[in-house]
């Protein structure tokens, strides 16, 4: 491991003047869980590492507002999985929230550093998909907006200028009677990362969402199979067509998780499941 120095600024103005002066050789660390372990094997050698726990104005929490909430980027898995407003209206980001790492890893992973890492097979990133997530991005020069469709670029990249960092997501509420889930095929529950991930969300209107993780080079809506099912969603014939456009629309690799084949095949068993699944939430009385 080389050797690095270490910053904890006490305000913004301090956190980006040092973003401004490192550049791509500063490393951000809020949970610290992905970057302590990438900088031990090598992965990155950081000639600075920037605490934002200091940061007075960088929040830990999920705010919540008239037209959504907002979380923060100190925010932990858990405490986003835990929060009651999450529970009941994004209930699928509060389920993925849950299925990341151990609970020690939730207690101090944060939502913000899993989109960070750009992870096509991000657990919350599938299902903050549902909600048009948009990221407050911060820099010196100061602010601007991007929605995480296009913040996403591929495996480990995102649209973030080395100066910048991602201050907050904000997801605006969704629209009344809305059901959501998360399913997660994974060879170890709860502490390996997802072989496929499915998350859909039913509005009583007949309009669905579908988002797809670890088949491709990031995260994506599979918006042929929502059209699929728009107006329609009940329908098992419908499904099945649904079901087979997400299967097509995946592009898989094989690796040592599973091979091409098996994770297309996994997608059309976990959405079958997904959308049972909020689709009971619906008809039952769930959806808010």
């Amino acid at each position: 491991m080389k050797r690095f120095n270490y910053a904890e600024p006490k305000n913004l103005v301090e956190l980006v003047a040092l973003l401004h002066q490192y550049g791509a050789s500063a490393s951000i660390l809020a949970g610290g869980t992905d970057l302590i372990n990438h900088i031990s094997h090598g992965k990155r050698s950081p000639k600075i590492v920037v605490s934002l726990r200091g940061v007075a104005e960088l929040s830990n929490t999920v705010i919540e507002k008239s037209e959504g909430i907002e979380i923060g980027v100190l925010a932990t898995l858990t405490t986003v999985a835990e929060h009651p407003l999450v529970r009941q209206r994004y209930t699928a980001l509060a389920e993925a929230a849950v299925k990341v790492g151990s609970k020690q890893i939730r207690n101090r992973g944060t939502v913000v550093g899993n989109v960070c890492n750009a992870s096509p097979a991000a657990d919350t990133v599938t299902a903050l998909l549902l909600f048009d997530p948009v990221l407050s991005v911060l820099a010196e020069t100061g602010r601007r907006t991007v929605a995480l469709s296009d913040f996403l670029l591929g495996p480990g990249q995102t649209s973030l200028a080395a100066d910048e960092l991602v201050e907050s997501i904000f997801l605006p509420t969704p629209i009344e009677g809305t059901a959501s889930t998360y399913r997660k095929l994974s060879r170890r529950e709860g502490v390996d990362l997802a072989t496929v991930g499915v998350a859909t969300s039913v509005e009583w209107s007949g309009n669905i969402r579908i988002a797809l993780g670890a088949v491709g080079p990031k995260a994506f809506r599979a918006v042929a199979a929502e059209l699929q099912l728009k107006g329609n969603p009940r329908d098992m014939d419908n499904i099945e067509s649904a079901i087979r456009l997400a299967q097509v629309a995946a592009e898989p690799i094989s690796d040592l998780r599973a091979s091409n084949e098996y994770r297309r095949e996994m997608v059309g068993a976990l959405l079958r499941q997904a959308l049972q699944q909020a689709l009971a939430r619906c008809k039952g009385g769930e959806c808010k």
